[in-house]
């Protein structure tokens, strides 16, 4: 509305001759029209308005709970994180954190770890494992000449831990591997419900890079892996724990056997029975070392896929000559013997007593007598071949002593033949 209709409005209006004049009347006009404003402003809202008001606080207080519960996930998955990485820690012991030992909490790390340097560089800012970075983490492990030089403390403690330094600096990566698969398993019984899919996976990678390992050995400098494996079988018997090498192996031949892109399993394996070769054919019928590596062979030949290429690994490569057979590991094994191996050559023999004080004709009753026992016999019943680690090992023996021994070889061999099963 404009002055001058305000001003008409206002003239025309009876009660306006009540004022002294007509500016006192607008002046009283104006004095009502603002306390009305001010009245207006103070009264409730509308209903609407209300309305619009109660939305708004909902919506302030919804995005609050938000928040609270991205905060609270958050600390839940910075715990998962942590947990992880500790875990991983403890399975492998590598870590990608050097910092103050004093600063850490030492609740559930292990207390050596590898510092894996170059890729702790590589990650900048990320100083923790997790599931996204583990197996290049393994490798960067597995590649590593001298793990020993990359030792860090993890802990404050200042106590000399020469078992924690062995485990973490393993330089021979197909025990540290074997290690790392015994650490997971420990893991799975212990870890709560959210992590056990973690450890699992953990396990999974140290028989997975055991694979690769036995795929592509020329990748890791200075690093025999058929030797590691041979000696890791050989330490397990005279462990007592053959079982749990045993359980690892399996689940590597598994692996080994889903893909034989790279490597047929035969190519794989031929290389254990070669050092197997080498090495018995220079031991004695009274050496107890021998024993240790015929169980080994036994337990090959009782494994299913491991039989078929021994089976294949004791062909002559000319059958027509019967010396080849000799030259075979079965023939190697089968030649073992306490007979001399140069007749009436009887120095430096360890099975007979005293053969630099013996006449000849003594030795000569004492191969006579070898000679009348019935060995075949006793090969109905093959002896336990852990029971020649009871006896006490002596180059001076005895001719029933050897003879006894002998007997255990033949056994051994019987129990082989037994096995057709495994070959088919």
């Amino acid at each position: 509305m404009t002055d001058q209709e305000n001003n008409n409005n206002i003239s025309s209006n009876p009660f306006a001759a009540l004022f002294g004049s007509l500016a006192d009347a607008k002046q009283f006009a104006a004095i009502q029209k603002e306390q009305l404003k001010q009245q207006s402003d103070e009264l409730p809202a509308s209903p609407d308005d209300s309305d619009n008001s109660v939305s708004e606080s909902l919506d302030e207080f919804d995005y609050s709970v938000s928040e609270i519960s991205r905060s609270f996930r958050s600390q839940q998955e910075i715990c998962e994180q942590l947990n992880i990485n500790h875990m991983i820690q403890r399975i492998f012991l590598i870590t990608l954190d050097n910092s103050d030992p004093n600063l850490k909490s030492e609740n559930g790390i292990p207390s050596r770890c590898v510092y894996l340097e170059e890729m702790a560089v590589e990650l900048e800012d990320q100083d923790w494992l997790d599931m996204s970075n583990v197996e290049q983490a393994i490798f960067a492990r597995l590649l590593l000449q001298d793990p020993g030089n990359h030792l860090i403390s993890m802990t404050s403690s200042t106590t000399l831990n020469l078992s924690a330094d062995r485990d973490a600096g393993e330089r021979h990566i197909f025990c540290y591997l074997y290690s790392c698969f015994q650490r997971a398993k420990e893991e799975i019984t212990k870890v709560p419900e959210n992590l056990l899919p973690f450890a699992v996976q953990c396990r999974n990678l140290t028989v997975s890079n055991t694979r690769t390992v036995l795929l592509t050995p020329e990748i890791y400098v200075d690093q025999n892996i058929h030797e590691q494996l041979v000696d890791l079988m050989l330490e397990a018997i005279q462990g007592a724990h053959f079982e749990d090498v045993t359980e690892f192996l399996e689940e590597v031949i598994e692996a080994l056997l889903l893909d034989e892109e790279v490597r047929t399993f035969p190519e794989v394996m031929i290389p254990v029975f070669d050092i197997l070769l080498g090495r018995i054919k220079d031991l004695e019928l009274c050496q107890i070392l021998l024993y240790a590596y015929l169980d080994i062979i036994l337990y090959f030949t009782r494994q299913k896929h491991m039989a078929k290429v021994f089976l294949e690994y004791i062909q002559p490569k000319d059958p027509s000559n019967g010396q080849m057979y000799q030259k075979t590991l079965l023939g190697v094994i089968l030649n073992i013997s306490c007979l001399l191996k140069t007749p009436g050559v009887v120095e430096n023999h360890g099975y007979f007593l005293n053969p630099s004080r013996s006449s000849p004709q003594e030795i000569k009753v004492q191969e006579a007598n070898i000679h009348q026992v019935e060995l075949f016999p006793r090969v109905s019943q093959p002896p336990d071949l852990r029971r020649a680690f009871s006896q006490e090992p002596c180059r001076d023996k005895a001719v029933s002593t050897s003879l006894g021994k002998q007997i255990d070889l033949i056994g051994f061999c019987h129990n082989i033949i037994k096995l057709p099963s495994y070959w088919e």
